[in-house]
């Protein structure tokens, strides 16, 4: 037999046992892989010590994923959003830089909100209006999420100024630390305002390892939301992470 014609034969064994392989193992129960539409930036500020940003860009906007994959054997469970504080400027740069890498990789793509969550420890945004697991509930159709971390106190009469949560174009609660009800106008507190500097509390894994400081009172948030889901088993899924913005808050002055 001639070598081109053994070739050919291997080949169509190839195929064959490929074919098997495949029409056998279709109905024996192979895990399933949900794919997440992720949330879209529509307000994406990025704080940098030449760009400082002005009070009234202090703020972050998205919309959430409007695809409704809800079915008997999935669910969308809605958005979260995450976030993580730091005191050095070039920490908060080079997470971001790094999850921004995962993010544009086709091969990490798909795991950057697991990589958001376990290696680099960013908390879940909390909402004080909203007692349930997720920041936004899915309900099939996209939503319009505004967020404000920080009130500026000489305009505090005016909403657009004052640190709040819009969903859907109504107010929804004050944005809060993933723990303790803590709000993020540091420092600038009363007796009724649970506000602390962080660093100065227990509970603080939202805070960055590195304590090195760049500007004596600022602390900097990368923020970041992710749509969430799970198979019929609670298996969770995430979509890729979307990045919301980098903000600067001023622990010394009214002026965020």
């Amino acid at each position: 037999m001639k070598a081109r014609d053994k070739n050919k034969i291997v080949l169509f064994l190839q195929i064959v046992f490929t074919a098997c392989f495949v029409i056998l193992n279709s109905g024996c129960g192979l895990d399933e892989y949900y794919v997440l539409e992720g949330p879209g930036a529509i307000v994406c500020p990025v704080y940098s010590e030449s760009n400082p940003l002005t009070y009234e860009n202090k703020y972050v906007e998205f919309t959430t994923n409007s695809s409704d994959s809800s079915s008997g054997a999935f669910t969308i469970d809605g958005t979260d959003v995450y976030y993580k504080l730091y005191s050095n400027l070039s920490t908060c740069s080079s997470e971001y830089s790094a999850l921004n890498t995962l993010l544009n990789n086709s091969s990490t793509k798909s795991t950057s909100a697991s990589s958001l969550i376990n290696s680099y420890k960013f908390q879940k945004l909390k909402n004080t209006a909203n007692s349930d697991d997720v920041f936004v509930t899915h309900d099939g159709s996209a939503v319009r999420v505004r967020i404000r971390l920080t009130q500026y106190l000489q305009n505090q009469d005016v909403d657009a100024y004052k640190a709040l949560i819009y969903i859907g174009g109504s107010k929804s609660g004050v944005p809060v630390r993933y723990y303790g009800s803590r709000y993020f106008d540091f420092k600038r507190n009363d007796t009724s305002y649970n506000a602390p500097v962080p660093g100065t509390t227990s509970y603080e894994d939202d805070v960055s390892t590195n304590t090195s400081v760049t500007s004596e009172g600022l602390w900097y948030i990368n923020l970041y939301a992710v749509t969430r889901g799970h198979d019929s088993s609670f298996t969770t899924y995430y979509s890729p992470i979307c990045h919301l913005g980098t903000l600067c808050i001023d622990a010394t002055s009214y002026d965020n």
